[in-house]
């Protein structure tokens, strides 16, 4: 369907909205191999998502119809493969300043890419990078933010919503709409080569920067110091007087009590 809402942008000019899915990053992939190609900008909507997952294959759980998840298509040749991280930079940030704007407090960055308010999931993004060799073919944008739901099972502990925060009520089309608009107003300008304040925005809104933190690598337990993301998006920490990199699945947080 067609959305006024998004008349001047691309970005949610078309959206496929579903009732029930598994993963709308998985209905849109299996979209795109199964069809022509699709619009940049194309977006999968979901009322309930019962296999959602995010980073490190953990779980998305979502009451029907009061949160926020959907998928976006995008074409980011522009971007070397080496780069790919820039996408995640451009997303994150989006997604945190308007959230950010809508608490009126600061939300996190929590790396890579999940957006925390105080010690709490507020929402999470899975991006989905598909290349063939070294060309891109797509980027699914997989986002999750908690909205109006405000009873959460006991066994998800440190999560929240907009609605739990301020205690409102957000229609769901709205925010997607901003969040579109704040997207595509970063991948626009990554795409134009004016993103030279996306790296400094990103970091200094990383979650637990500069702050003695528990972590798990490997086997064993350390303290250290979040201190930035290198150009590849591997997590810079400082242990003692040395600083390592890790990637995804090679750091865990020690979660708050």
């Amino acid at each position: 369907m067609q959305n006024n809402t998004f008349s001047r942008l691309f970005a949610g000019q078309k959206i496929i909205a579903l009732q029930r899915v598994d993963s709308t990053n998985n209905y849109l992939k299996n979209l795109l191999s199964k069809s022509k190609p699709l619009t940049e900008g194309t977006v999968i909507m979901a009322e309930e998502q019962f296999d959602g997952r995010g980073q490190f294959n953990n779980k998305w759980l979502s009451e029907p119809g009061k949160n926020l998840t959907f998928s976006l298509l995008l074409y980011p040749s522009f971007i070397s493969p080496n780069s790919q991280f820039l996408l995640n930079i451009a997303v994150s940030i989006a997604i945190n300043d308007v959230l950010t704007g809508i608490i009126g407090q600061e939300c996190k960055i929590k790396w890579p890419n999940d957006i925390i308010f105080g010690n709490n999931k507020l929402g999470g993004v899975l991006i989905e990078n598909i290349l063939s060799g070294k060309q891109w073919k797509y980027a699914v944008i997989g986002i999750g933010i908690n909205v109006n739901q405000t009873s959460f099972s006991e066994s998800i502990k440190n999560v929240t919503s907009l609605k739990k925060i301020t205690g409102a009520f957000y229609p769901l089309n709205n925010l997607l709409a901003e969040l579109c608009a704040a997207i595509e107003t970063r991948y626009r300008e990554l795409r134009d080569n004016q993103y030279t304040q996306h790296y400094g925005r990103y970091v200094s809104n990383l979650y637990r920067l500069n702050e003695p933190h528990k972590f798990i690598t490997g086997e064993s337990e350390v303290i250290g110091k979040i201190t930035g993301v290198d150009q590849s998006g591997r997590l810079l920490v400082k242990v003692g007087d040395d600083i390592h990199s890790y990637g995804l699945k090679e750091i865990s947080y020690v979660q708050e009590p």
